[in-house]
């Protein structure tokens, strides 16, 4: 900025990086429209004029009047009283006594309301619905829940109701259960009543014929994921931005391709498009270019005359300059401002206008040393928190699974009893975990997030089911350790991945002893001794004990390497065995490389580790060690 004093004061030259002088004319004013003076020496505030906007002196009152004036007089009226009695009240209670998960200014907030506001009666006029005075404000009372309140954590959600109910009254949802807020309900659109979002998730079944279904796919719809889904929908409608803020596993990129998937692929497209810290303004607009086709003159869409969706992940990982700017989001805020960005190639400068485009985005919530976005840029988006999963939808998301993975029909009572306390015990570890392993800067990555339940039930699930059955073929191998029963062998497997996912990443035997103390303190406390007496000798799941499958009328190898995630009869020299066996194989077989490991017990185990990770899908290993461990 200080390249400007020479253009401020009578010289009028600005002077470049590379010595050239470009002489401004005698007629050229100088206009700036910071957001704030952080980066303007005295010397640059010293030449200019300074004139401060408040914020507080205009308000949110002349942008929604203008809003309504495009609006039929007679729904202009209505909404007004609305705004009247609601907007001022709420966001002073919001400023005084809540604690958003991230700022936004008080005007995109409102700005955010008549988004949803024009896709809400949007929808209802498409649909042919009238909608009289009461219905009106049962929908404004929608979209100011998840306009001004859409950034509240969970804990801080019935404060807003209640105080919502105080200037309401019976124009708020009656509760169906007595901890309901006004966010478990929506404006029904035939009834024009409200109604919970429980009745709109829709019924999901297990794949119960599928031995190894693909983890990843099964996407179990909960209230959250239907309630988000209709909130993009509504800013959809009016071709405006959405962005879902959350912490690490709550499913938000999840949220938005099922949303982004909901579309006629006739008609509408999809790019993702995932941020990095060194993420360049350059890098985006070369994606977003190489998304779409020419049209006419400067105008730019995407091939085949469709829509498309553009979301940008973790939108709020680029790196921040010395000066505070976080230069590849401004180039963001430009496309979703202008429509448009200026062409890197000749002829340089001109603008290229982008059409068809609608803009969705994720991001982690800020603070703890991740970024937050410019203010500039979170205007154009309407914003909405999405909070952990309750205790309640994490049992409903891992019971369905377990379920019908372990279903009455086809196991014993013993196993369906073992499998239905399998998620509470998770969730009570899990959280366990979490209030006692820390993140310090000696233990960076001691971070337990919905990932790491998810991982466990994974791990349950990729288990070959043989052993579980009612009556266990004789054919089928032993159990392995103390194990005696499929009860005890479902119990087992799920101690095996409890260690994997939470005990693995535990820097000192201290801190994983007590992951093993706290899982048998559990397992005493839900069953019987006799089947907590099977599982106090380790059992090791491993996926590659079987040997190749071959065809029986070619003599051909159907099946190199078939994976089967099951437990090892003989322990860990059963284990030894095995590994060398495929070294010894490994060696035969290969001309160039030759494998002369010597695997020790940890060696031994830390390649299970990483094999039970390559078995499933999504599978990634982190190794983190001192150097030559």
């Amino acid at each position: 900025i200080e390249n400007m004093n020479t253009v401020l004061d009578d010289n009028k030259v600005l002077t470049l990086a590379n010595g050239d002088r470009i002489l401004m004319t005698a007629a050229m004013k100088a206009f700036f429209e910071p957001e704030n003076l952080a980066n303007a020496s005295p010397a640059t505030v010293s030449r200019a004029g300074i004139i401060y906007v408040s914020d507080s002196e205009l308000g949110w009152h002349p942008v929604m009047r203008s809003w309504l004036q495009k609006r039929e007089q007679a729904e202009a009226d209505v909404l007004w009283g609305f705004f009247d009695k609601y907007v001022d009240a709420m966001l002073d209670f919001i400023r005084l006594h809540l604690k958003p998960v991230m700022f936004n200014e008080q005007i995109c907030l409102v700005n955010t309301l008549s988004t949803l506001l024009n896709g809400y009666i949007k929808s209802f006029k498409d649909a042919g619905k009238a909608l009289d005075a009461a219905a009106y404000e049962r929908v404004f009372l929608f979209c100011l829940t998840w306009a001004l309140g859409s950034l509240l954590e969970m804990k801080e959600r019935p404060m807003f109701d209640g105080e919502l109910r105080s200037i309401a009254g019976a124009a708020m949802p009656p509760r169906e259960d007595a901890d309901d807020t006004i966010y478990e309900y929506m404006v029904h659109e035939e009834t024009l009543g409200w109604s919970h979002w429980r009745h709109l998730v829709p019924v999901w079944t297990y794949p119960k014929s599928e031995e190894r279904p693909k983890f990843a796919q099964l996407v179990i719809p909960t209230l959250d994921s239907v309630r988000f889904e209709k909130l993009l929908h509504l800013s959809y409608l009016v071709e405006k931005a959405s962005l879902l803020v959350g912490g690490p596993g709550t499913a938000k990129t999840t949220a938005i391709n099922q949303f982004m998937n909901s579309f006629n692929p006739d008609t509408t497209t999809s790019k993702t498009v995932t941020f990095s810290f060194l993420t360049t303004p350059q890098i985006f607009q070369v994606t977003a270019e190489g998304a779409v086709e020419k049209r006419q003159g400067r105008t730019y869409g995407p091939p085949g005359g469709k829509t498309m969706c553009l979301f940008i992940d973790d939108i709020s990982m680029p790196a921040i300059n010395d000066w505070g700017d976080q230069v590849t989001n401004e180039i963001v805020r430009q496309l979703l401002e202008q429509g448009g960005m200026y062409s890197l190639e000749k002829p340089i400068g001109d603008m290229k206008f982008l059409v068809d485009l609608r803009y969705l985005a994720a991001m982690n919530v800020p603070g703890g040393g991740k970024n937050d976005i410019p203010n500039r840029l979170k205007r154009q988006y309407a914003i909405f928190n999405v909070p952990l999963p309750s205790v309640a939808a994490i049992n409903g998301i891992f019971g369905r699974l377990v379920e019908g993975r372990f279903s009455a029909d086809l196991f014993s009572d013993e196993v369906v009893f073992v499998a239905s306390k399998l998620v509470p015990m998770t969730v009570s570890l899990w959280n366990k975990t979490q209030s006692k392993m820390l993140p310090t800067p000696a233990k960076f990555h001691y971070l337990f997030n919905m990932r790491e339940l998810s991982k466990v039930f994974q791990g349950v699930i990729l288990a070959t089911r043989d052993r579980f059955n009612k009556h266990v073929d004789p054919a089928v191998a032993p159990f392995g350790g103390d194990v005696s029963s499929p009860e005890g062998y479902l119990l087992a497997l799920w101690i095996h991945e409890c260690r994997r996912v939470f005990a693995d990443k535990l820097v000192s035997y201290e801190d994983k002893e007590w992951v093993d103390k706290t899982i048998f303190d559990m397992c005493r406390d839900t069953f019987q001794p006799e089947l907590v007496k099977q599982v106090e000798a380790p059992v090791y799941f491993v996926d590659f004990l079987r040997e190749p499958e071959v065809d029986d009328d070619t003599g051909e190898v159907t099946n190199a390497h078939p994976s089967f995630y099951e437990s090892v009869p003989g322990g860990l020299p059963d284990i030894r065995s095995r590994v060398e066996d495929l070294q010894r194989q490994f060696n035969e077989e290969s001309k160039v490389l030759k494998l002369e490991l010597v695997l020790f017990t940890d060696a031994l185990c830390h390649m299970m580790r990483i094999s039970r990770l390559f078995s499933m899908s999504r599978g990634s290993a982190l190794l983190v060690g001192v150097g030559g461990s």
